[in-house]
């Protein structure tokens, strides 16, 4: 990650002609990735360090300047380049991802920098995006071959200026900032936030016409959000470029399936309503107060979903707890799973296994309607073994007079705890799925 933070540094001076680093190149222009990084105009340090905070950086109490920190040196080795000579002690803001406490990193492990490096890493926040979520951020930057990152960035950059925004309030000679992302989808966690995120960088990809030339094939992004208070222990989520390139074709085919509709008080347009129709369908509830709790589900799901893998069996669990509070299932389940294997292929199931198997299972809730054979759901939601599971089913169509194929039930045999979840979500959408041809 130390690698992947200094290309971005080295990538925003080389953009502003910075070649040469020294004492007098880093006074003039120290404050030019902050106003990069925040789209705000900084005029000194207090301002800086101001927004730094805001930002989720983790300065200390007494920090109040920023220039000391690259010349106040003293003999040492550069963690990156290695040489003997001169160093600086990081600071959060030089690279704001070193973990620090004692029991991961010596304090003579500690990281140091030749002025050169030390300014280069601290330019890296150039490229660092930031979502607030709630008193805690999650920071993603990009990293890959210079000239396809540069690409990269420059359409990344152009939607995110749309959606970010850093509000600045004065009071007196006193500036308090605040940070604001426009997104459709809400998001209490990482991984929710970075899909959220996603998800209106594909619709801005769409709307321009830029699909096709913004390629992040060779793209890894980054993904760090704080795991204490102190911030001295990071949590990192790296998604390779070949995934990120599928998530983004995932995405456009489900935008590209919803249709406007009003949902509530919430009005819809086509590029949205199948992605926001399933996702925000996906909490469970738990609490009024913190509504990060009910979507703790879904943030394990999202978060699979970002490392290349649709999680029946997770999503299942999902659902059989919203019927049970009564709530509506995620409608658009059958495109989002449809979509995804096509997309990325199946880890433990195919595309046409997944409709087989949905396709046995909306017909058993079809059957089940109107019978009073709901608990059959549970028996088999509660099946702790493949035997257990083919005997419940075998008993529930044996109750609806059913003649049904099961082969793919038994083919799969191995997966079976994946295959118990398909058909168990084709057989609630029968039962309870509002919409058809949207919630099948």
């Amino acid at each position: 990650m130390l690698d992947a933070y200094l290309k971005n540094g080295e990538l925003f001076l080389k953009s502003k002609g910075i070649i040469k680093i020294d004492g007098e190149t880093i006074r003039k222009t120290y404050l030019w990735p902050i106003e990069e990084m925040s789209g705000v105009a900084v005029e000194n340090d207090t301002d800086a360090v101001a927004i730094l905070r805001r930002f989720g950086f983790e300065l200390s109490g007494k920090t109040s300047e920023l220039l000391p920190s690259f010349f106040k040196t003293s003999g040492g080795t550069c963690s990156l380049c290695g040489r003997d000579g001169q160093v600086v002690s990081n600071k959060a803001f030089i690279f704001p991802f070193e973990r620090k406490i004692d029991s991961i990193v010596n304090e003579r492990n500690r990281l140091t920098f030749c002025q050169e490096h030390a300014f280069k890493l601290y330019s890296g926040m150039a490229n660092l995006f930031t979502v607030p979520l709630g008193d805690e951020t999650l920071k993603f930057f990009f990293d890959g071959p210079e000239r396809d990152l540069r690409r990269f960035l420059r359409g990344f950059k152009g939607f995110w200026r749309e959606r970010f925004e850093v509000v600045v309030r004065e009071k007196g000679e006193k500036k308090s900032y605040s940070l604001r992302v426009s997104l459709t989808l809400s998001k209490h966690h990482p991984d929710e936030a970075f899909f959220a995120v996603l998800h209106e960088f594909v619709k801005s990809l769409h709307n321009r016409r830029l699909l096709e030339e913004v390629s992040p094939k060779t793209i890894r992004a980054y993904l760090v959000q704080r795991l204490d208070k102190k911030g001295q222990r990071y949590m990192e989520r790296v998604i390779d470029g070949s995934i990120l390139e599928r998530l983004i074709v995932f995405l456009d085919k489900i935008q590209g399936k919803g249709r406007e509709v009003q949902w509530g008080k919430k009005h819809l347009e086509p590029r949205d309503s199948a992605v926001y129709l399933f996702y925000e369908n996906l909490e469970i509830p738990r609490s009024q107060r913190d509504r990060s709790k009910n979507s703790l589900e879904r943030e394990e799901f999202i978060g699979k979903l970002l490392g290349g893998k649709f999680d029946f069996t997770l999503l299942n669990t999902i659902m059989m707890e919203r019927i049970k509070a009564k709530l509506p299932l995620p409608l658009y389940y059958y495109t989002w799973a449809v979509s995804y294997l096509e997309t990325f292929g199946g880890d433990s199931v195919d595309v046409e296994t997944f409709k087989q198997v949905n396709g046995l299972g909306y017909a058993l809730g079809r059957a089940m309607k109107g019978t009073n054979r709901e608990r059959y759901l549970w028996e088999l939601f509660r099946a702790r073994g493949f035997e257990e599971f083919l005997n419940k089913l075998v008993e529930l169509q044996a109750k609806l007079e059913l003649s049904l194929d099961l082969r793919p039930i038994y083919e799969n045999r191995r997966e079976w705890k994946v295959v118990k979840a398909i058909l168990l979500n084709g057989m609630l959408n029968a039962l309870y799925g509002k919409e058809k041809g949207v919630s099948e």
